[in-house]
């Protein structure tokens, strides 16, 4: 089985990509950009076998070609620009023509080459302010209110997703991601807003001093259980409902995450505030919000996440791929 994974060099992507292999299906990763040579030797390290596909969700010719050549059996659609405030000002229109009609564009791509299955992926983004509503966010009674461009594209393309499932019977399946972390996670150049874990490690591994917020969105998973999840539906090959929540089910500990890195690393330090202004990452922070039921996914597919944040900080730590920078060869 060959699965086309969009946005395929970025840390979930290839995660997934990992995980796939060990299932024994094909991956095949697309991306804008040429994959840099660090990359590709730590994939073969890895024993990731993948083909890798140079194009643009946004090119209807391009994706024709990805999958007349591959002859792609299923796709996962990753890509996306994650951006934080001051990208949102200056490419408004870029974010949107990526993360919603470049969505639109696998849609149109999978009805027109029969893909068999699309999974659609979708973020936490899109509950804004109202993330803290429920105790815990269900998939259909929880409101609703993106607040940035990247959350309003992110809703947009997943309404849309669902009416192609709808009108067009095409089979498709929308996961929101919870905030992920993990191996394999580095500045693709489209990603701004990094995991806040992921960029504590760096700072700390530095001996530096961190000012850190004591409010900011905690419902982390990481990102080995995503690939778990993903590969579920993808090995069930369609699902019974059109939308689900994947994440951890819980909330995450920056206090117990930065006690951690304070063990491993002693010369770096921080301090816990409530004065947002004076915090590190303050521009790219994601906001509060309660956990994600993961029931439904647990029901449907048996989900279940393997890694608890103590298991998570000791495999990522392990984890030779966080410690090198593929973006610069």
């Amino acid at each position: 089985m060959i699965v086309l994974i969009t946005g395929g060099t970025g840390f979930v992507g290839l995660n997934l990509a990992q995980q796939l292999c060990k299932k024994g299906f094909k991956p095949v990763l697309m991306a804008l950009a040429p994959m840099s040579f660090k990359l590709q030797q730590q994939l073969m390290q890895a024993n990731i076998s993948f083909d890798f596909f140079q194009g643009s969700v946004s090119n209807s010719a391009d994706l024709d070609r990805v999958c007349t050549l591959y002859k792609i059996d299923k796709i996962v659609h990753a890509a996306a620009i994650t951006a934080d405030g001051n990208r949102e000002i200056a490419h408004t229109r870029e974010i949107l023509e990526t993360n919603l009609m470049g969505s639109v564009e696998i849609f149109e791509c999978a009805v027109r080459h029969h893909i068999k299955q699309v999974v659609y992926l979708s973020s936490g983004s899109i509950f804004g302010h109202l993330g803290t509503h429920d105790p815990m966010i269900d998939e259909l009674t929880s409101p609703v209110l993106p607040e940035t461009i990247y959350g309003i594209s992110k809703l947009a393309a997943e309404r849309t997703a669902l009416r192609y499932r709808q009108n067009r019977q095409l089979n498709v399946t929308v996961v929101r991601l919870g905030l992920a972390y993990g191996p394999w996670e580095y500045d693709t150049g489209h990603r701004d807003t990094l995991s806040l874990p992921y960029k504590t490690y760096l700072k700390a591994k530095l001996g530096e001093h961190l000012v850190i917020s004591k409010v900011h969105g905690d419902d982390y998973i990481y990102a080995t259980d995503i690939a778990q999840g993903l590969s579920l539906i993808l090995e069930a090959g369609k699902s019974p409902q059109g939308l689900y929540h994947l994440s951890a089910g819980m909330q995450w500990s920056i206090a117990t995450w930065l006690e951690n890195l304070q063990q491993l690393f002693p010369k770096f330090t921080y301090e816990m505030t409530d004065d947002p202004h004076l915090c590190a990452f303050k521009n790219s922070s994601p906001l509060p919000r309660s956990p994600m039921s993961i029931q439904r996914i647990q029901n449907d597919f048996h989900f279940e996440p393997h890694f608890d944040q103590a298991s998570a900080f000791s495999d990522f730590i392990s984890q030779p791929s966080i410690l090198h920078s593929f973006t610069n060869d």
